[in-house]
């Protein structure tokens, strides 16, 4: 059973709340016993324990593809992500945010960000950040940090030149051409088990509107430096003793 009913929560403000009591400074194991039993030996195995005991072991939320948020009538998306410690001791996202995956036969209609999947399906996430260490079993990861992040217009202008250069590649037919390179902050990524330079491989491609050529299945993705920023910019307004635990980013402070 779900530690956290969701039928008893009103307001995205009282989701906060609650998860942050609940889960904040709480080790896997504490959460959810049933973790110790996913536990390959002594040794990390993969994030998928970690992703069930928070998604669905605490907030009862099964895996799911669902184009709107996890959490509906709050319009929250669950997300549930690895920090890591550098070698200067400080904290830092272990990897990039894969989100949702782009439908390039819609998403080339859209005139603005706010009219995008990503917007739509991401606009508010609860994340639950966790601290992944290679040195302990993966029922004594803690979880770190838990807030809510809301795409405001600020965050739009700063990712609008990305979408529009993602929307221009699928306008001109070139969809398959799309690279992270090219982006400062969201981006796409590949969302399959394919290998899309195999071009027998079905598993890694669909459609795109204005080319015969088959684009690769990808997702949106938000790059690591933007994540840390979003890390930052919490604690500089809400925990700011804890600024010094974490890595600074030289392009966003504030």
């Amino acid at each position: 059973m779900p530690i956290l009913h969701l039928d008893e929560i009103d307001s995205v403000e009282e989701l906060e709340a609650r998860a942050q009591y609940d889960l904040e400074g709480k080790t896997l194991v504490q959460i959810q016993k049933s973790i110790i039993g996913l536990d390959d030996s002594t040794r990390v195995s993969t994030k998928a324990g970690v992703g069930y005991v928070i998604e669905e072991g605490y907030f009862g939320i099964p895996k799911n593809s669902k184009s709107t948020a996890d959490i509906d009538y709050l319009d929250i998306e669950l997300k549930t992500c690895p920090l890591k410690r550098g070698r200067d001791g400080k904290l830092r996202v272990k990897e990039p945010l894969s989100l949702n995956i782009i439908n390039y036969m819609l998403e080339y209609k859209n005139e603005s960000i706010k009219e995008s999947s990503f917007y739509k399906k991401n606009k508010k996430i609860l994340f639950v950040w966790y601290i992944h260490d290679e040195n302990v079993v993966r029922s004594e990861y803690e979880v770190k940090f838990v807030f809510v992040w809301e795409i405001t217009n600020q965050i739009i202008d700063e990712l609008n030149d990305d979408y529009k250069k993602i929307i221009e590649y699928i306008r001109k037919g070139k969809a398959h051409e799309i690279h992270q390179y090219q982006h400062k902050y969201l981006t796409l990524c590949p969302k399959h088990s394919g290998k899309f330079s195999n071009p027998n491989d079905k598993k890694s491609k669909t459609q795109q509107p204005f080319s015969s050529a088959p684009a690769e299945i990808r997702a949106f993705r938000l790059k690591n430096s933007y994540m840390n920023t979003i890390i930052r910019r919490y604690l500089s307004k809400n925990k700011p003793e804890l600024l010094n635990e974490f890595v600074s980013e030289k392009n966003f402070e504030n």
